[in-house]
Parts: C-alpha cells; sequence; structure tokens
C-alpha cells in the first residue's frame, strides 16, 4: 500500500489530476484483538488498492489518515482526528472518505445522516467498506437516504420520549430546573430507593421576602384592575426585579399569570379543568396546601419566548407550598382575560421616524411617538414623550416633550446634509460607492443561492419520506431517480456557495462606512420625499445610533462617529 501512497508516474503529460483520500479509524478502548486502528486502516487501503486503482496512470492517489484512539463515537465534536478531517473536507483538502464500518463515524443515526450529508455537500465522497455504502454510486445514495428516514424516525421518537417523561414527572410534582419565579429558590434533594441507588431531584422553597412582593403584586393588582396602573403604582413606590429593572406591563402579565404561586386547592382544580387545561394530578393531589407547576407552558423556539395554548399546558401539584389563595388567583386570571381587549398599545404615527432612536436625556428611557391632532391642511401632529415620565405619571421625570414634527425634520436635514462631510472629512470617493454597490449584489446573490439550497432541500425531504413509505419497486426506482436530481442540484449550489464562503466573498459587516455613504449621496430632499416611511426608519437607524433631548436641544450621535 505503500506504493499508493507514494506512487509516482514518469511521464507527467499523462497525469491529469490528483486524487486526495482520507480513511478515519476510530476505537473507544485500544486492543490487541479484532477491529484495532491498525486493521481497520489496513482494511481501508486494500479496499483503495482493489477498487480505486484501475491500472491506468490517469490519476495519482493521496492517502491522510486520521486517527481517534480510546474516543467514544457519541460526540463528535470531542474527537480531533474528526474535527481535523471536517476542517479538511472544509478546506477542499479531501475528495474521497474511506471507512471500514459505519459506526465508526458515528453510533447516532441522525449524526450519520448530517455528516455525510454535510461532505456531499463539499462534493466528497463516501465509502463504508464493511457495508459496501458509497456515495458515489446510486446504491450508495440511496443507503444513505434511507438512513435519512430511521434519522427522522429516531428524531420523533426521541420527541415522544420526552413527551411521555414529561407527563411523568409532572405526576410527581417534581421542578425541571431553568430560572426559578419571583418568590421561590430551587433545593436539591438527595434521596436512596429501594435498590440502594442515590437519586436526586429539585423541588422549589419559598423566599419570604419575594413571596411578600408577589402577595402585593396579586392584591393590587385586584384594587387597581389595571397593569398599567400597576406599573405606575411599582414605579411610584420603587420596586424593582431581581435585576434591579423596573416592572413591565409584560413582566407583570406572566408573574399574575403563572399557576406556580396558586395553592392547589379544589376550586382552582374545577376552574382549570372547566377551563381546558391540562391536569395531569389526581383530583386528591388539591388538598390547599401544594403550590401548581406548569409544565410546557412557554415555547423557546425560534422568535422568541411564546406562550403556548393552555390545551398544550401540563399542570400538576407541586412540591412546594402555594402563595396565593385560590379565589384571588382565579379572580385574577377573570380580569386578565376581560382586559386582554384593552391591552395598552403605543398609537400608530405613520410619521414619526425616530421611535426608538430618540433618549431622554434625564433619565436615559427612549421616548415615544403620541399622536396629537390634525392640523387645518391634515397633517397629523404628534410629539416624542418619556417613556419614564409617562408610566411614573410624571413623578420620576419630568422631561418636556418634543414636537415629532419639527424634530424629525431636524434630523432628515441633518442627515441629507451629511453629504459633503462624507465626500471631505471621510474621504469616499466614487470607487468606493461602486465598492458597495458591489456588496450589496453579493448580498442578494447569497440571500438567493441560500433559499435555492433550501428549497431544494425540503423537496429532497419529501421525497424522502415518500422513499420511506413506498413498497412499489418501479415507483421507488423513480423516487430516488428525482432524489438524485435535485440533490446534484442542491449540491452543486452548496459547493458554489462554500467556495465564495471560503473566499469570504461573502463576508459583509452589519454596519459599513460604504454602505453609509451610498445611503447619503444619493439622497437627495425631492428623493426623500419618494421613500416610502417604512425605508425612511430603515435609513435613519443605519445613520444615526442615538438622538438625546436635554429638553432645549437634541443632539444626534451617527454610527459613523462612534
Amino acid at each position: 500500500m505503500e506504493e499508493v501512497e507514494n506512487k509516482a508516474v514518469e511521464d507527467k503529460s499523462v497525469i491529469k489530476k490528483t486524487k486526495r483520500i482520507g480513511i478515519y479509524a476510530r476505537k473507544s478502548k485500544f486492543t490487541g484483538k479484532g477491529n484495532s486502528i491498525g486493521n481497520q486502516v489496513k482494511s481501508c487501503k486494500e479496499y483503495i488498492k482493489n477498487h480505486l486503482i484501475n491500472g491506468e496512470d490517469e490519476e495519482i492517489l493521496t492517502v491522510e489518515i486520521y486517527e481517534d484512539e480510546g474516543i467514544s463515537g457519541k460526540d463528535i465534536v470531542s474527537r480531533p482526528a474528526m474535527v481535523r478531517l471536517i476542517s479538511d473536507v472544509e478546506h477542499g483538502k479531501i475528495q474521497i472518505i474511506i471507512c471500514y464500518r459505519l459506526d465508526r463515524i458515528s453510533r447516532s443515526v441522525k449524526d450519520f445522516s448530517e455528516l455525510v450529508a454535510k461532505f456531499t455537500g463539499y462534493g466528497v465522497g463516501f465509502i463504508s467498506v464493511n457495508e459496501a455504502f458509497d456515495t458515489r454510486t446510486p446504491m450508495g445514495r440511496a443507503m444513505m437516504y434511507i438512513a435519512s428516514v430511521f434519522a427522522q424516525l429516531e428524531r420523533e421518537t426521541i420527541a415522544e420520549r420526552i413527551t411521555d417523561n414529561m407527563y411523568s414527572l409532572a405526576k410527581k410534582g417534581h421542578w425541571l430546573g431553568g430560572r426559578t419565579p419571583l418568590g421561590f429558590k430551587s433545593i436539591k434533594i438527595e434521596e436512596t430507593d429501594s435498590t440502594g441507588r442515590k437519586r436526586s431531584r429539585y423541588c422549589l422553597e419559598t423566599i419570604e421576602e419575594e413571596a411578600g412582593i408577589v402577595k402585593i403584586l396579586y392584591y393590587k393588582y385586584l384594587e387597581l384592575g389595571s397593569l398599567t396602573k400597576l406599573e405606575t403604582y411599582l414605579m411610584n413606590n420603587n420596586y424593582y426585579t431581581r435585576s434591579g429593572k423596573m416592572y413591565g406591563r409584560y413582566t407583570l402579565k406572566a408573574i399574575l399569570s403563572n399557576p406556580v404561586y396558586c395553592m392547589a386547592g379544589k376550586s382552582v382544580y374545577k376552574y382549570l379543568v372547566e377551563k381546558g387545561y391540562g391536569v395531569y394530578s389526581e383530583p386528591g393531589m388539591f388538598d390547599g396546601k401544594r403550590g401548581l407547576i406548569a409544565y410546557n407552558k412557554n415555547n423557546c423556539k425560534a422568535g422568541g419566548q411564546r406562550i403556548n395554548n393552555a390545551k398544550d399546558w401540563i399542570i400538576a401539584a407541586g412540591e412546594h407550598s402555594g402563595i396565593i389563595e385560590p379565589e384571588v388567583w382565579i379572580k385574577t386570571q377573570e380580569i386578565i382575560k376581560n382586559n386582554s381587549g384593552k391591552s395598552y398599545r403605543y398609537p400608530k404615527t405613520t410619521g414619526a421616524l425616530l421611535s426608538g432612536i430618540v433618549r431622554c436625556g434625564k433619565c436615559g428611557s427612549f421616548m415615544r411617538p403620541k399622536g396629537g391632532r390634525k392640523t387645518v391642511d391634515g397633517e397629523k401632529k404628534y410629539y416624542y414623550q418619556c417613556e419614564c415620565k409617562e408610566k411614573s405619571r410624571g413623578n420620576l421625570c419630568q422631561m418636556p416633550n418634543i414636537s415629532g414634527n419639527i424634530l424629525d425634520k431636524m434630523v432628515v436635514s441633518e442627515i441629507l446634509g451629511l453629504k459633503e462631510r462624507i465626500i471631505t472629512e471621510y474621504g469616499y470617493l466614487q470607487e468606493v460607492i461602486e465598492k458597495a454597490r458591489k456588496n450589496t449584489d453579493k448580498k442578494y446573490e447569497k440571500d438567493i443561492i441560500q433559499k435555492q439550497i433550501k428549497e431544494y432541500g425540503r423537496q429532497a425531504e419529501s421525497l424522502i419520506d415518500a422513499l420511506g413509505k413506498s413498497r412499489n419497486e418501479n415507483t421507488t426506482e423513480l423516487i430516488l431517480k428525482k432524489i438524485d436530481e435535485i440533490t446534484d442540484i442542491k449540491n452543486k449550489l452548496q459547493k458554489q456557495y462554500n467556495e465564495k464562503q471560503n473566499k469570504n466573498i461573502y463576508n459583509t459587516d452589519n454596519f459599513s462606512y460604504e454602505a453609509f455613504a451610498l445611503n447619503i449621496i444619493h439622497l437627495k430632499e425631492e428623493t426623500w420625499k419618494l421613500i416610502k416611511p417604512a425605508r425612511q426608519k430603515d435609513i435613519i437607524k443605519m445613520v444615526v445610533r442615538e438622538i438625546v433631548w436635554d429638553g432645549e436641544n437634541a443632539v444626534i450621535y451617527p454610527k459613523c462617529c462612534q
């Protein structure tokens, strides 16, 4: 095999290209028997000799060995040789990867499928000697697709197992961890089971000082009947959250809606069942002493934390003591529900361009746009008001309001007047603007390619699902053919994207002086009026970091000067 690794051809005119092969071998524990690292590498070299050398001097082979000795296949990132192999693939140093057996790569079908898909995306073939698995052949690709079907099955099975486990834990009322609610801390309890094995679990324990604040929130809300009024009361009476911030309406609503504070009495059991909540504790556990725990309440998937529908909640009697009486908690929920249609919303002001940029020079709060009356000409008047001033009813801040119509026009005028300053002070010439145009084009190109790759991937996944359900040989053959076509297109796009990404062609900063110049230099007062308000806001936010109003003057801090 050393001849394979060091193969040389004297007539270099015959040599057309070099094929670089990576052999990956792994063993969890070193032994001198069985599939040792040496035996795995030897088998792979024999495969190369018998199958990848065609007897013609059209290709020269170079072989790189990647060995992970004494390392488990559970985690890919903890294996140094595997990490090095992936890096070499990404940098175009490897064209074919060979291993002795599939489980040398990973024992997880999901991880294996994703890793092979990554190799394929870079145009790298994958061969397993023991299973005759070769992604360069139709049968090899079919095997990969079937593996993907099993990966999907594994994911669904795990999700189902997690749900079942959640139901099991719910019946016991354990605290599963995470950020503890106001009024509680998490404590660890260690126990010994019937087999003598030590086990640990967590439960909530009351913090008396914070529990007192929780009671104030509930009883004051019943008295005031409004989240906005409760927010003002807390602000004026110096109540702050654990992190030292003022209570906001959304934080207050989350606390007042959380079943964890409610004592688990008979009346609340009836209320929860009637309202469609998922109650998974026996009625006898609602003894009026325990508190409640809600599982699956929050959905923290892409886009930020959201509250799941009540029917998806899993509510159980916990091991902790409740803080709020059932009747008080139920009445609080009814008021929140009745007020839901009256929730506070900032007035819509199509002319206000500086929301989220203007700050109060006294307290540092944002100044929010507030709508006013219309003039005889039909122009809508609006002003910016300090958020702290509004919420505290003027008790904590007395910053004068500022006319939004006047401030917006002044800021736009300043931005349009930056043209000469940009050219002279920062030296932006026409070629810089041209560079910015090219960067913009690259961004659009990148977005388009990413969307195409995602779409072809979605089509392939649909066909893979169909493949897993197919029982007809002819149908299976047609599906495989279509998958091959889609995968080939997707791989070419991925390869094109990877090549440009590796060359840093797509790398652009979130903010650049070139883009800053491009947006401003080409703007004129007459064209500004033709731009939609939403786009005007985008341009202003790109140029301006913040505007500070001190009651007499507004100071603009552009991003290029930060």
